[in-house]
């Protein structure tokens, strides 16, 4: 009987440092020290490329570990998509970079060329298939337990075909990985864990047994790298490495390995797919469709673009995997840092010439077009849903403002006077369909008129125009009672959904406006030294301006944290009109990149 011992970690880029400092402490240095002492021990091993080179950054002497122990052949590498792209999610054209860039990266780091692959997360899609063998590889390791279907494909090595290619996949064994999603989820303490991984390793039987363990669970748990010890002194038989085992042993088995989502590293909750996860999450699937319609203006203006390589990269790195799992993932640093990258493609194709941008573009794949609005002060993505930015680029800072789980900027809505806004008494128009009307050829103006509001028995008609200027933007909001009645007690909103890098003071002439606060003031100015830019809002009137910070709770793989999200401002207007009146309210709004140096934000969405 023989055993593939093998661990993996999957920590995203934008991960925290604290994350990444315990998985070095915890997990990485007892593992490697504990191989390198004892010589019988062979370790099938992956990490992800921003692993790598966090670890070549600050432990570099981890890195030659690694390097030593595949000279000395006790160590195997996994390859896979470079920075974790899902394959299935990339056209077909680019899977075969994607490994073959992240294979080069470990031959060139560690050695030796990588025999097997690693599918992010372990999401499979058989189209992968034909790809394997096209870069070089012997093997696929995966779990088969299938989350869908709730079901094991199977237990031991198989071959499985697609469209006439087929490669061989070593199932990891799913009683390893249970008990240690148990064990990260509190199902288990460390003993009882420590003891049924022992009895595992005893009780395996058949021809080979793989066992991949997840390191990011284990490496909030003290005392956890014990089970690598505690599981190698129970295996009855000889420690191996698959490329070993290839050499000495025939798979005559055939298994059709069909799509899904494999293993025990995340929860899928009712999703049937990636691409269901994907869709059933607006932010999601705007940020998968923003890449998207990137890729396919790359595609269509290749003769024009210089230091294509570049747009190459970014691209590769736009697609993290990291954007589109819950969870651990779901922190404003690790989304930011993933969606940065498209931000820099808008920002450097809209600064070449030649380019063309589409005038509308589905990127949130509802069948609603949204206007792409591309100038030096901005790229803007205009939804006729709501008529709000949902998607708005700084270029100098390579920052999406728009960027968040709020419903974008520039939402409208209305509130009884004096009363506080709930799900009962505010009529909120986000998701009405405005009559939105280009007012010129180069898409600088826009008409947008929403379905009529009854607020009682008085019809209201809103209107707004959208003027994007080289420096700034304006919205002019146009309010019309359209019934023979006096329209009063009521209050217009405007609520403006600012994903800023950082909780920023917000401040008006009047004085600060806090957390919970509000001020009757015509201007507002949003800043901090640690943000890159500040933002600015300019009314035609005073108005009151009320502001609140909002937390996001997630849970990372270090426990339940909170993390600022993102800062909303409501801009109120009481209303009172006469029979056929109307008001106007003018927003006049403006970003600048700041002058004096600031301090790197790619951490600062930490509680």
């Amino acid at each position: 009987m023989k055993h593939i011992l093998g661990v993996y970690s999957q920590l995203p880029a934008g991960s925290s440092k604290e994350e990444f400092e315990t998985l070095v402490s915890k997990q990485l240095k007892p593992l490697l020290t504990m191989v390198y002492n004892i010589s019988d021990i062979k370790l099938l091993f992956r990490l992800g490329i921003s692993e790598y080179d966090y670890l070549e950054t600050f432990y570099p002497e981890i890195n030659m570990l690694i390097n030593e122990l595949c000279i000395r052949g006790q160590m195997e590498i996994l390859t896979s998509s470079y920075y974790d792209v899902i394959l299935s999610l990339i056209p077909s054209h680019e899977r075969a970079t994607q490994i073959e860039k992240t294979t080069t990266y470990i031959r060139k780091h560690f050695s030796r060329k990588p025999r097997g692959l690693w599918f992010y997360n372990q999401v499979f899609n058989p189209t992968a298939i034909p790809v394997v063998g096209l870069c070089g590889l012997d093997y696929v390791v995966i779990s088969t337990y299938n989350q869908i279907t709730n079901i094991t494909e199977a237990n031991k090595p198989f071959y499985t075909d697609e469209l006439g290619k087929d490669v061989l996949v070593i199932p990891s064994d799913d009683r390893f990985s249970k008990l240690t999603s148990e064990l990260y989820l509190g199902g288990l303490s460390l003993d009882r864990y420590l003891s049924e991984c022992a009895k595992a390793a005893k009780e395996t039987t058949g021809p080979i047994s793989t066992i991949m363990l997840n390191m990011d669970q284990l490496m909030a748990t003290d005392g956890s790298e014990k089970v690598y010890k505690t599981i190698y002194e129970n295996l009855e038989g000889e420690c191996t490495l698959p490329s070993i085992f290839l050499q000495e042993n025939e798979i005559g088995k055939t298994h059709y390995l069909p799509n899904g989502l494999y293993g025990r590293d995340y929860s899928i909750d009712r999703s049937t797919s990636i691409n269901q996860l994907i869709y059933d999450n607006p932010m999601l699937s705007r940020n998968y469709g923003v890449v998207n319609m990137l890729r396919d203006v790359i595609r269509e203006s290749k003769k024009t673009i210089d230091g294509r390589k570049n747009i190459d990269k970014l691209l590769m790195m736009a697609s993290c995997s990291s954007l589109y799992f819950p969870n651990e993932c779901k922190t404003p640093a690790i989304l930011r840092y993933s969606n940065r990258f498209a931000c820099e493609i808008e920002s450097t194709l809209a600064n070449i010439t030649g380019i063309s941008f589409p005038e509308e573009t589905d990127v949130d794949f509802d069948r609603v077009k949204e206007f792409l609005i591309v100038n030096k002060s901005g790229i803007s993505y205009l939804n006729r849903k709501g008529a709000v930015l949902s998607r708005h680029t700084i270029p100098s800072a390579l920052f999406d403002l728009a960027f968040h789980s709020g419903e974008g900027m520039f939402v409208d809505s209305f509130i009884p006077t004096g009363a506080v806004a709930t799900n009962k008494n505010e009529t909120r128009l986000v998701s009405q369909n405005y009559e939105v009307t280009p007012l010129d050829k180069k898409n600088s103006d826009f008409f947008a008129k929403a379905p009529t509001v009854s607020l009682g028995k008085i019809s209201v008609s809103l209107t707004k125009r959208f003027k994007f200027r080289q420096s700034n933007m304006i919205i002019e909001v146009e309010i019309e009672n359209m019934s023979d009645i006096r329209l009063k007690g009521f209050t217009y909103v405007n609520t403006i959904n600012l994903g800023l890098p950082v909780r920023c003071a917000c401040t008006s002439p009047e004085g600060e406006i806090p957390d919970g606060g509000s001020a009757t003031t015509q201007s507002v100015t949003l800043s901090d030294r640690h943000c890159p830019f500040t933002v600015q809002f300019v009314m035609g009137e005073d108005v009151v301006i009320s502001r609140n910070d909002f937390e996001m709770k997630t849970h990372t793989w270090l426990g339940d944290k909170s993390f600022y999200e993102y800062t909303q401002l409501r801009i109120q207007k009481q209303l009172s009109l006469g029979p056929y009146e109307a008001c106007r309210l003018t927003i006049g709004f403006k970003t600048e990149k700041r002058k004096e140096k600031h301090n790197d934000t790619t951490e600062q969405s930490a509680p």
